[in-house]
This record gives C-alpha cells, sequence and structure tokens, in this order.
C-alpha cells in the first residue's frame, strides 16, 4: 500500500521539487532547497576514526534533512541527485585520495527494513555513483544480519555503539585493496565504524574509506 501511495505522489508532483513540492521543471530539486543547503568545507569535510576515515557533503540540517528522509520515504529519484552531488564533491578530493581501483559498496539495511521501504536508499545512491565514476559496484559483500534500531532514537554514543555491535557480516570473499563505503547520513560513526571492523576483521589488510551525503553534528 505504501508503494502505490507513493507511486500516485510522483504522479501528483511530477514536475514538482522532491523536497518542497514547489514547482522546478524539470529538475528534481528547485533552486530555492538547492541553495539552502549547508555544504561543508576543507576545514571540516573529513572525520578520522580509528577504523575509518570518512568524508561528508553536506551538514544534516534544514532542507538537505528533508531530502533525505523523503528519499527514505518513497522519493527514489532523489538517490540519482545525491549521487551526482557526491560525485562533484568526490571529484574535489585530491588525486591521492582518488586514484585507487575502489569497489564502491553501500551501508546494508536489513532485510525486514527493505522490504518494509521497499529498497536500500544508500544501494540506490552507491550504485548510480560507482556508474557515473566509473567504477566497480557491489552490494552483496556484506550483510545487515542484525535488526537494528533508529539510531537518532538513542540518547548517546554508547547507545549507538551497543546497537550496531555485531550488526554487519562477510558473506563473500573480499578480493580487492580499496573499498569506498557510501551512507546517507554519518552522525556518531558508530556504523560506518563497525561495518569497517567486521571487514579488518575478515581482511587486515584493506583499505577503507566513507563517504556520505551528509553529516550530523559539526566536527571540531
Amino acid at each position: 500500500m505504501l508503494k502505490i501511495f507513493a507511486k500516485f505522489l510522483d504522479l501528483i508532483f511530477e514536475n514538482s521539487c522532491l523536497i518542497c513540492n514547489e514547482s522546478c521543471g524539470q529538475d528534481f530539486i528547485c533552486k530555492n532547497c538547492e541553495n539552502s543547503f549547508t555544504l561543508r568545507d576543507k576545514n571540516n569535510d573529513i572525520k578520522h576514526f580509528k577504523e575509518i576515515t570518512v568524508y561528508s557533503w553536506g551538514m544534516y540540517d534544514g532542507r538537505l534533512r528533508e531530502g533525505i528522509i523523503a528519499l527514505k520515504s518513497g522519493k527514489k529519484r532523489l538517490a540519482d541527485f545525491f549521487a551526482k552531488e557526491l560525485i562533484d564533491f568526490w571529484n574535489s578530493l585530491s588525486k591521492e585520495i582518488r586514484n585507487k581501483n575502489y569497489i564502491i559498496h553501500p551501508i546494508p539495511s536489513h532485510k525486514k527494513r527493505i522490504k518494509e521501504r521497499g529498497y536500500c536508499q544508500t544501494t540506490l545512491i552507491s550504485k548510480r555513483f560507482a556508474q557515473m565514476a566509473g567504477l566497480s559496484f557491489s552490494d552483496d559483500l556484506i550483510l545487515r544480519k542484525k535488526q537494528t534500531k533508529f539510531m537518532n532514537g538513542l540518547n548517546n554514543l554508547s547507545e549507538r555503539k551497543e546497537n550496531i555491535k555485531g550488526a554487519f557480516k562477510i558473506i563473500n570473499p573480499i578480493n580487492t585493496k580499496n573499498i569506498l563505503i557510501i551512507d546517507d547520513i554519518l552522525t556518531s560513526g558508530s556504523t560506518l565504524c563497525e561495518v569497517a571492523k567486521t571487514i579488518h576483521q575478515y581482511n587486515l589488510d584493506v583499505n577503507i574509506l566513507g563517504l556520505t551525503v551528509a553529516a550530523g553534528d559539526k566536527y571540531n
């Protein structure tokens, strides 16, 4: 029923902004929404964790936050928009970072959540990103075996780490030296760190980098 309703809304708002529903012709996003996004600059677009380094394009607030929520709520066309913005952001990074033969892999959703939503939003973004970047794509190396709670409902970092602990497992051989993991949002970093930890338990020599559409807090 939710899928049918989402398709009905798409028909109604076919030429409307996918975030605010104002008319915007053939564009996915109107200029007012796009211009309102708060983007990270060179001083705060990177976060170093023990397990992984993560680059983030924008701030998870305002209209950008609404756009990511809309993507999760049925507006799948937003995945193409976010993938394009991620490509532009990725191409702005140094060649030293980019010039590696990465396999692109999304943060996986649990099968129950995919069934509820009808798709995995990170898979949609990652697949399109890989196509535009001319890189290999895979979504069958890592499985989310545990249905975790929504992170935004948890109170602190400790709860987030416990929630995601042991949530992933390797299901196919990882025969690559470089993996770029793509997610929609970075907040505490618990999810990306757990994925990186899971991969390194399988193969310590894999170079892992994270890339997200937005980050939910300002880095110090």
